[in-house]
């Protein structure tokens, strides 16, 4: 005999096990997705720029679908709370460091224009890079302060206490998924700020300790590394607990994740490596990576992921807030830095290892400001272009854009040609060619160098530091390291690129 249940019952029966059936439901598997926004070596670009018009093989900018008028940090906050309203706040938004020296805001406010832009573009976290040390250690701290998000990293040491300088790393909740984001920077011990007062630890034994430690607490694991690509890959191999790395320092651009596959990885994750991504330089384009996990009963794993690098484009209205900090530094240094110093016939393109035209004009500059037989610069000391068109202030001061003294010296002919051989340096007055390491030829005004003579020159204080052993009779000079550029330009009025053939030199190895 059978018999039915009333529906009344019924349902009682059934809101009362309600709870219950909702409670199986959150322990079955559930996918989160998740957004990372990502940067790294803006170097001072908060406004928008372009990249000359000239395809240059083994240039980055030359794959990229948009050269001109691209970024800006206001554009950029706009484009980043456009995609946080898409993927409803599940989103960190992170900087791989250098976010200083590049351009003006730099040279007058060492940072604090960065800093605060970012502050209100709605930044969640950063690591520092080499960069943020080219200052004093006091500055290197007010910059720290400045966040209104964390900056972390977890082998800078602050000399004076032996104790980390910065919080190692930071755990988020996003959605539930708790997301460890640590950040560790390239030892630079020359550089102002670190001579002060800070120490490095290796950034692979420190990755080791934290991401072991942290894999315990967190689902997600994330380096944030100023290490470049080659060492990032080191990295992720290295150490398996990391799940991304996020990185910069070498401005390498991949505009397609890469992965770092882990033979034997044991780990939930469906990835089976680490993923890989930089976002070049500049913030041009906006990097971005989308990361799906799926977990149970409250732990979750990485399943999949896609990636790509946004165009930031004129196109994107500029955020107000964002825009508003930005003009607050810009309107008081705009007309010092837009006043016309020359017309260019064709664009400067900057390198660091071949023969540079802008370098050859900074090297000119220097000798003829200074009246000296020679000139050096160092390679890397140019860090940017200069496009066809009106040459203004801003070019410049972005084309130098370290607060370099400059010296003057003598040196024998014998020791400069020592000199020429391992330094291998940016000149103004001579020519000469290098092969491994060994000097071919050189000449000084069209002449053989005399190894019994002595010759005058100029150079910044940077090179001087690895030219002492070879000089002497060294002062200050009265020349002004930017300025003798600029007058430089404005006394010709018109410039062109030499690409002359003063110094050619083929060797695997720079300085």
């Amino acid at each position: 005999m059978t018999t039915s249940m009333k529906p009344g019952l019924r349902i009682r029966l059934l809101l009362a096990m309600l709870p219950l059936m909702l409670a199986a439901t959150s322990c079955l598997a559930r996918e989160v997705s998740i957004t990372i926004l990502y940067t790294g070596d803006t170097h001072g670009h908060i406004i928008p720029f372009s990249y000359p018009d000239v395809k240059t093989p083994g240039q980055f900018y030359s794959d990229m679908k948009y050269i001109t008028d691209i970024g800006g940090i206001a554009r950029r906050a706009t484009l980043a709370s456009r995609i946080r309203k898409e993927v409803h706040d599940d989103m960190l938004f992170v900087d791989a460091g250098d976010v200083m020296d590049g351009t003006p805001f730099s040279v007058e406010y060492s940072g604090s224009a960065d800093i605060l832009a970012m502050n209100a573009a709605g930044y969640d976290i950063m690591t520092v890079g080499n960069h943020e040390f080219n200052t004093s250690k006091a500055i290197f701290t007010r910059n720290c302060a400045l966040p209104t998000f964390p900056v972390v990293c977890a082998n800078v040491v602050d000399r004076s206490t032996g104790k980390l300088a910065l919080p190692a790393n930071k755990i988020f909740d996003v959605d539930g998924v708790k997301i460890a984001v640590f950040g560790l920077t390239i030892p630079s011990p020359t550089y102002p700020a670190a001579k002060e007062g800070y120490d490095y630890l290796d950034p692979i034994a420190t990755a080791k300790q934290q991401a072991a430690d942290l894999r315990k607490k967190a689902d997600i694991v994330i380096a944030l590394t100023h290490l470049g690509i080659e060492s990032d890959k080191k990295l992720a191999d290295a150490v398996p607990d990391i799940d991304v790395i996020i990185g910069g320092h070498s401005h390498t651009r991949i505009p397609v994740p890469i992965i770092i596959k882990h033979l034997n990885d044991s780990r939930a994750s469906g990835i089976g490596g680490a993923i890989v991504v930089h976002d070049y330089q500049w913030a041009g384009e906006l990097g971005r990576l989308d990361l799906k996990v799926d977990g149970e009963r409250g732990h979750f794993a990485l399943e999949s992921y896609k990636g790509t690098l946004i165009p930031v484009t004129s196109d994107i209205p500029e955020d107000p807030v964002t825009a508003k900090v930005v003009d607050r530094f810009y309107a008081p240094i705009k007309s010092k830095y837009e006043a016309k110093l020359g017309t260019a016939t064709e664009a400067f393109l900057n390198n660091d290892k071949g023969d540079n035209p802008i370098m050859n004009l900074v090297c000119d500059g220097f000798r003829e400001a200074a009246h000296t037989d020679l000139a050096f610069n160092n390679y890397g000391g140019t860090r940017a272009d200069i496009l066809k068109g009106s040459v203004i202030m801003w070019d410049l001061a972005s084309v130098l854009p370290f607060d370099n003294k400059l010296f003057e010296f003598k040196v024998t002919g014998k020791n400069l040609k020592a000199l020429l051989a391992r330094i291998r340096p940016g000149v103004s007055g001579a020519r000469y060619k290098v092969e491994n390491r060994t000097l071919i030829e050189a000449t000084i005004a069209g002449k053989p160098i005399d190894d019994d003579a002595t010759y005058t020159g100029i150079t910044t204080d940077y090179l001087l530091n690895i030219m002492t052993r070879y000089v002497t009779d060294v002062k200050p000079s009265k020349v002004a390291y930017r300025d003798s550029v600029a007058d430089y330009i404005k006394s010709k009025g018109t410039i062109s690129p030499a690409l002359d053939g003063r110094r050619e030199v083929n060797t695997s190895s720079f300085e």
